[in-house]
């Protein structure tokens, strides 16, 4: 691969990681950016997802140094995304891939309208109580989406998190990162080992997302949750067209 075309796929990975530390969505533009340099559907779904947990982890880094994840939360939603997540993985041609894009844009719009209704939400200080085995049950439906396409993801767990768990915007983003740094890294395993990862991208991959997610994470707690959350709004929004009709 030309030098030339590795510096972009890199900007690409930079800058899709730095906003998705604040409001997900990373894989909505790397895997299309994959394609577009030439890899196979499969191969780039692998190697997007060594952006995947480098954007998580960096992000994760970021906010845990600001003292912004519920860590015994985040090791619950962990376990039970992780092991979904390998499941989705191993069954990611078992579905169509459309019906997913759909269902996704479509709960996405859903929720959108739901935050839209409810001002506080996302902004205000969080519940001390949450219903876990609800929480464990959306853990399992996230960690497989994670697993089996992974696009979009990260934004749908901050909405999910924010309007039915009570966390601000910025403590459901460190949640979510902080869970996903292992499920995306289960997952990039059995897509190594499958073969289906470019892996003279790997380094510049990493790297350019780890950074860009831990600069993003340190800017999200910068603006505030107020801000956020109309960040997120819109980019859901977006998110939720494209899906549904693009």
């Amino acid at each position: 691969m030309e030098s030339i075309t590795i510096l972009i796929i890199v900007l690409v990975f930079f800058i899709a990681s730095f906003f998705s530390s604040i409001m997900g969505g990373a894989g909505l533009i790397t895997i299309p950016a994959l394609m577009f340099m030439g890899l196979s559907p499969h191969v780039a779904l692998g190697t997007a997802k060594i952006g995947a947990v480098g954007n998580t982890s960096g992000g994760a880094v970021g906010y845990a140094l600001q003292g912004k994840i519920d860590y015994k939360i985040g090791f619950i939603f962990m376990i039970f995304s992780a092991t979904a997540g390998i499941i989705g993985t191993f069954t990611v041609l078992s579905i169509p891939e459309q019906f997913l894009k759909k269902f996704i844009g479509f709960i996405m719009l859903i929720i959108v309208f739901f935050l839209f209704l409810k001002k506080d939400i996302g902004v205000k200080t969080e519940k001390k109580t949450r219903n876990i085995a609800l929480l464990a049950l959306y853990a399992v439906i996230s960690g497989f989406f994670v697993g089996f396409y992974g696009g979009g993801i990260g934004t749908v767990n901050r909405l999910v998190l924010s309007a039915f768990f009570s966390y601000t915007m910025i403590k459901s983003a460190a949640l979510s990162t902080f869970a996903n740094s292992i499920t995306t890294l289960l997952s990039l395993t059995v897509f190594l080992f499958f073969g289906k990862v470019m892996l003279s991208l790997f380094i510049p991959i990493i790297l350019a997302s780890f950074t860009g997610a831990y600069l993003g994470s340190k800017y999200a707690v910068k603006i505030g949750n107020v801000n956020v959350k109309r960040i997120m709004l819109a980019a859901a929004m977006i998110m939720a067209v494209k899906l549904l009709f693009f």
